[in-house]
């Protein structure tokens, strides 16, 4: 049938659909998710100064000197993994000083140092107290064994997260 002047013409009617998929993860120092990239520095675990002659067992804890952030989604199953550092031996890590002089330390994931952090073993952080703000439980114990050398004592370590 012709169209008349003055009459609207309806056209035939189709739909498209919009659609967004939203998964968990982390975003490391407002990063790509999961992009594998280094960060850099995480901060440092000083035990502070102490005589060349002192037993004494000092603690500390990761103090975060660099601003990396980490959030997550809450509720997460987020894993840290920390390697060995640069001196580890016989399945212990170990600060060096510029002789190549060793001193032994742990690792722990909890302040009560009952949660040993061994080599690249698997350790679950926290994602549902502060899922913006994540801390890296990381706390460390050095026993002085009395007649070291004096210097600084130095070691790196690389962490590994997993989700």
């Amino acid at each position: 049938m012709p169209v008349q002047e003055g009459m609207a013409q309806t056209a035939p009617q189709t739909s498209f659909q919009v659609a967004a998929t939203i998964s968990e993860g982390c975003l490391v120092d407002n990063g790509i998710p999961g992009d594998g990239a280094s960060l850099g520095s995480l901060g440092s675990l000083d035990f502070g100064t102490a005589s060349s002659l002192s037993q004494q067992t000092r603690t500390s804890m990761l103090v975060d000197t660099a601003g990396v952030t980490l959030s997550c989604t809450p509720g997460l199953a987020l894993i840290m993994r920390i390697d060995g550092g640069l001196h580890a031996s016989g399945g212990v890590r170990h600060m060096e000083n510029d002789a190549g002089v060793g001193l032994a330390y742990a690792l722990f994931a909890d302040a009560s140092h009952q949660q040993a952090i061994g080599i690249d073993a698997s350790v679950a952080v926290d994602t549902f107290s502060d899922p913006n703000n994540i801390s890296l439980p990381i706390h460390g114990r050095l026993t002085l064994p009395g007649a070291r050398p004096p210097g600084v004592y130095t070691d790196r370590l690389a962490v590994t997260l997993e989700w």
